[in-house]
């Protein structure tokens, strides 16, 4: 990552940028514009404009929107002055840079020419040296100040400001044309978490690399549907963060857009290698279509953003078009996010716990406990809902705590009246994780709570501590040295290193449901629930198979070597007072 380099080539402006300037020209002699031209041609300049005309010079101006514009001041009917005022009062011709040629030496005259904007004099008769030098540094500084006006000075890529501009602009074109257009937004899922954990420089040199592969799948490709839309590109824009957007200025119809996100999808989830840490990232899609969704350019704009939320809230899916049912939900979920703020203080939160069993007596050994949030108006509120969002404002650290001080709580009454060697476990959050001081906070709780540590068990998913692994190590030995054991949920769904496998302190490794549901009969082999145990068992780790329905799925578990299972067979998570029926019952019949 060279950022300094990468920022010089953003604002630098070239020779030949500078000489493809659009240069106009306003005389009411037609002479001395020729000499100009004349002159300036020889320093490489070949795109004018010119007129001679000073009533109509305003309105060329407007028409043709030059990058910069020589204006002769004292002329018949229409002065300089009057056209010089006339810009300064326009929106977007108001910073035209503007070099002024008169041959008055007087101060008053020039002061005034100031005090209208104007950038430059020359004086005449004008020298062809002093021309060309002036006219240069004029729209060099211009081409510097568009580029970080206009542009992003992180990837290079057209900023906010620049999108509203094209944005509108590819709209009125459309408009005109009874054209469609498309608006996708592009944003990382949890990105914090990856600033948070690798540090700033990191975050930044991936989303460079980031808005290098959505420039080669999105950025300036050709969309010609037909002869009148030919060569109408598409463009890449960087909002803000970790947010991007794409115009496609003509669609023919979704399908397009379809055929646009979906390969995107796949190619910006491979990793990117990162001063030698692989990192993964998740990228979600909102689209919504002009004139289709609507025809206003905020509205549309509002429709993507309703379109990325439901996106990212649905784990199953990685892009949405927008349609008025989301309006109803992107309601919803911006209730559910705004009340999140305050469910721990309301103590809307409350805990289930799911046995966990042992394999080959039946009794129940201990239980995961599992956070829910009880809304006082959208009733039982999804943890795969409100954990993400609880992730992205940081909010699940302080949930992440509550969670195992209760649990702590609740599993050391179990153990004071019902099993003795009951053993809990309670699952952590990646932005749990990457906190300094996460270690020091589970000690100190485990130690207020009286409960003893070896019978804490902390899980964590694959992915997760994949995620800059070589850390992960080190925070994983810290954590073991409290006493607790360590845990890797949902074994198989992620893309686990097996040599860092090795390296990580795990105690349990827990075999996810999806691999047990192949089980329908004595005669299913389940090869990768085979595998993985086998797995587990030369890792020297214990084994819990999540997901245990049948009593065909407990043999398969039970003929693996498989200790420990989690399911429906024995129970559906219950509330405290629910399980410690359970056990009573478990107890009762054990007696």
């Amino acid at each position: 990552m060279e950022p300094d380099n990468r920022i010089t080539n953003i604002v630098g402006a070239s020779q030949s940028d500078i000489h493809n300037a659009k240069i106009m020209l306003v005389d009411d002699e037609p002479l001395n514009m020729e000499v100009l031209m004349t002159h300036l041609e020889g320093e490489g300049y070949s795109n004018f404009v010119s007129s001679s005309d000073s009533v109509g010079a305003y309105d060329l101006i407007n028409e043709t929107q030059p990058d910069i514009l020589l204006l002769d001041l004292m002329m018949p009917e229409v002065t300089g002055f009057d056209i010089l005022s006339r810009l300064r009062e326009h929106e977007e011709l108001a910073y035209l840079p503007v070099v002024v040629l008169t041959s008055s030496d007087d101060s008053a005259t020039k002061l005034k020419a100031l005090q209208l904007g104007a950038t430059d004099f020359l004086s005449k008769p004008v020298d062809a040296s002093e021309l060309a030098l002036r006219l240069h540094n004029t729209l060099a500084a211009r081409a510097y100040q568009h580029q970080i006006t206009n542009f992003d000075a992180l990837t290079g890529l057209p900023n906010k400001d620049s999108f509203r501009k094209k944005f509108l602009a590819a709209l009125e074109r459309h408009e005109s044309k009874n054209g469609q257009a498309g608006l996708i937004l592009a944003n990382v899922d949890r990105f914090k978490i990856v600033n948070d954990t690798h540090g700033r420089d990191v975050g930044d040199a991936v989303l460079y690399e980031l808005s290098l592969r959505l420039q080669k799948l999105f950025g300036n490709n050709e969309r010609s549907g037909s002869p009148e839309h030919d060569h109408i590109r598409q463009s890449v824009y960087r909002l803000e963060g970790d947010k991007f957007a794409v115009i496609v200025p003509f669609v023919s119809r979704t399908e397009d857009l379809v055929n646009l996100v979906e390969p995107a999808i796949t190619e910006l989830a491979k990793k990117y290698s990162i001063e030698g840490q692989n990192i993964y990232l998740t990228i979600n899609f909102g689209i919504s279509v002009f004139p289709g969704d609507s025809s206003d350019a905020e509205q549309l704009m509002n429709h993507a953003e309703t379109a990325l939320l439901h996106a990212k809230q649905e784990s199953s899916i990685r892009y949405t078009f927008y349609s008025q049912e989301l309006d109803k939900k992107a309601r919803q979920m911006l209730e559910i996010e705004s009340g999140l703020r305050t469910a721990l203080e309301k103590k809307e939160f409350f805990l289930m716990y799911q046995p966990k069993v042992d394999v080959l007596t039946g009794a129940i050994v201990g239980a995961e406990a599992l956070v829910r949030w009880q809304h006082p108006e959208h009733g039982l509120v999804s943890p795969d809902h409100f954990v993400s969002l609880a992730e992205e404002s940081g909010q699940i650290v302080e949930i992440g705590n509550w969670v195992l001080t209760e649990a702590l709580r609740q599993a050391l009454i179990w153990r004071q009246t019902s099993i003795p060697d009951f053993k809990i476990a309670v699952n952590v959050s990646i932005r749990q994780l990457v906190e300094s001081n996460f270690t020091e906070t589970v000690n100190d709780i485990i130690q207020n709570s009286g409960f003893p540590p070896e019978c804490l068990q902390l899980e964590l998913t694959e992915n997760m501590i994949m995620e800059n692994a070589e850390d992960n190590v080190e925070k994983l030995n810290e954590l073991k040295s409290t006493g607790v054991k360590l845990s890797i949920d949902d074994f198989g769904t992620g893309y686990s290193s097996l040599s860092y496998l090795q390296k990580f302190p795990l105690d349990e490794l827990k075999i996810d449901q999806s691999f047990l549901r192949e089980v329908q009969s004595p005669l299913d082999s389940a090869p990768i629930v085979k595998a993985i145990a086998s797995l587990g068992h030369d890792l020297g780790m214990s084994l819990v198979a999540e997901g245990v329905e049948t009593h065909h799925q407990l043999a398969r578990v039970k003929a693996l070597r498989i200790q420990v299972y989690q399911g429906y067979l024995c129970s559906k998570p219950l509330i405290a007072e629910q399980f410690g029926e359970l056990l009573n019952s478990f107890h009762q019949k054990a007696g």
